[in-house]
C-alpha cells in the first residue's frame, strides 16, 4: 500500500483542477500551462520513485 501511495503522489497534476480555473476565468493561461509542464515532469519523478521504491 506504500508503494501505490508513493506511486500515485508522483503522478501528473489534476487536470479537473485545471479545467475548473479555467471555465471560473482564475488565470486560464497558468492553469493550462502547470498542466502542460506537470505531465512530462511526472514521467520523470515516477521513473525517479519506482528505482527508489
Amino acid at each position: 500500500m506504500i508503494e501505490v501511495a508513493i506511486m500515485e503522489s508522483a503522478m501528473a497534476p489534476m487536470i479537473t483542477a485545471s479545467i475548473l480555473a479555467s471555465s471560473h476565468s482564475l488565470k486560464p493561461r497558468l492553469s493550462s500551462m502547470m498542466v502542460s509542464y506537470g505531465i512530462p515532469i511526472s514521467f520523470i519523478t515516477l521513473v525517479f520513485w519506482y528505482l527508489v521504491l
